[in-house]
């Protein structure tokens, strides 16, 4: 998976995360604007995204 699209994928999932009452989500954000592509696919394996 292209790594930009993995990133735009997991800022979909952490908006609408926090949109839907998990407030605490959007602080991944942050982590995942700065994060480079082994700590992207860490972070995708946290949320079930392969």
């Amino acid at each position: 998976m292209d790594i930009e699209k993995l990133r735009e994928q997991l800022l979909t999932e952490v908006c609408a995360g926090a949109f839907s009452g998990l407030g605490a989500m959007i602080l991944d954000e942050d982590r995942i604007q700065k994060a480079d592509e082994e700590e992207l696919k860490e972070i995708a394996a946290q949320y079930g995204i392969r």
